[in-house]
């Protein structure tokens, strides 16, 4: 494909996302809005690489709020980095301090952040263009576009649970001690919410001090508070501390240029609920839980879960659309087709139907995959935009 460019307030991101991702492209994406620069590298529809010149948006930070990495040993590892010139995760894996699967999930965590930022926005410039991306040192890590497509929609509903919960940023909050499930690691994301809530920080604060996405602040937070561990209060506590960034540490961040996830009970609740769901034959809602436990969570167990459940939607799937040919025809005019909200695959799938070809030949003439384009279909058939009938 040739190159593109152009402005979200034309294109948001997360249609352009879902559009690079449906055609598993390679090249380079180039992305500006108000001094904000990000650069992504994408082979085959998969990013391989998301840098920024946000401070918040460096791998570097992203270890520390997890608690994987200290600031002595991240001051150690960037004075190697800079004598060697190896990437910072190389080098941390190379001196045991974190391994090398830890490193490739914070970076693909790391590439997530980085493109969810921008589905916010509502201003800013893009570029893409197409054609091979070099090789580069350094962890493998890679991230499908269309999985953070979805995880955008996801965000979308999760939003209006965080801010139903914390309506401003600008609230202060309180810790009540007796509520907190555990002690978190020392230095991790979670502890160090814990400590500037004490000191009187108001979420904005907390996001501008702490060098990280907004939501993973609010989606911690948000964990807390349906503990009943912080509450929202209307005025700073007495006592309150001024917030202060360490400037030590935002200086030797600052140099690199390359969370929490999802807390572990939330995690194991996705789990169960999946496999719960898949063995009472539920293979949609177990396969979409399967899904959102292994990106909020990447770990062997989620994978086979998440494959597991794929598999079995993909069965279900197929014998719905095509182990008998089913012919889509729409039930909707192509002005109704217009005024509604549609995502660049929805409306590409859209586009092939004539009221000729059954699912499997247009299936055969796109470039999603096979599941995620009965997904789709199906999602037609549910919202009565879309009618099957046997050949």
């Amino acid at each position: 494909m040739r190159g593109l460019s152009g402005d979200f307030s034309t294109m948001p991101l997360k249609d352009l996302v879902a559009y690079l991702g449906s055609r598993r492209v390679s090249g380079t994406l180039r992305v500006t809005r108000a001094g904000v620069r990000k650069l992504i590298l994408l082979r085959e529809g998969q990013v391989l690489s998301a840098s920024s010149n946000q401070t918040r948006e460096y791998l570097g930070q992203f270890l520390i709020h997890m608690g994987h990495l200290n600031a002595e040993q991240f001051a150690q590892a960037h004075a190697q980095q800079s004598e060697a010139n190896v990437p910072l995760g190389q080098i941390l894996v190379l001196l045991g301090w974190v391994s090398e699967v830890t490193v490739r999930s914070t970076l693909q965590l790391k590439f997530r952040e980085t493109l969810l930022d921008m589905f916010r926005w509502e201003e800013g410039e893009f570029s893409f263009d197409a054609g091979a991306v070099p090789q580069f040192e350094g962890v493998e890590a890679g991230v499908e576009l269309m999985d953070i497509h979805r995880e955008g929609e996801f965000r979308e509903t999760a939003w209006q649970s965080l801010r139903a919960a914390f309506p401003s940023g600008s609230a202060y909050l309180e810790v009540d001690e007796s509520r907190l499930p555990e002690l978190p690691r020392a230095g991790s994301l979670d502890a160090t919410l814990v400590e500037r809530v004490r000191e009187g920080l108001s979420i904005d604060e907390l996001v501008k001090t702490l060098h990280t996405s907004d939501f993973l602040v609010y989606q911690r937070l948000y964990a807390l508070y349906r503990r009943e561990a912080i509450r929202v209060v209307n005025a700073p506590p007495p006592g309150r501390v001024r917030p202060v960034a360490s400037p030590e540490l935002e200086e030797k961040v600052k140099d690199l240029e390359v969370g929490v996830v999802g807390d572990e009970s939330q995690t194991l609740e996705l789990i169960q609920a999946a496999q719960s769901h898949l063995e009472n034959g539920n293979f949609w809602d177990g396969e979409a839980l399967a899904r959102r436990a292994h990106e909020q969570a990447p770990t062997p167990e989620t994978e086979a879960l998440l494959n597991s459940a794929s598999a079995a939607l993909l069965g279900l799937l197929r014998r719905r659309m095509l182990d008998t040919p089913q012919v889509p025809s729409l039930r909707v005019t192509a002005a109704q087709l217009k005024t509604t909200r549609l995502t660049t695959p929805e409306r590409y799938l859209l586009s092939r139907i004539d009221g000729k070809r059954d699912v499997g030949t247009i299936l055969g003439m796109s470039p999603l995959g096979e599941l995620d384009a009965l997904k789709y279909f199906q999602s037609f058939v549910d919202t009565g935009l879309v009618q099957l009938k046997p050949r």
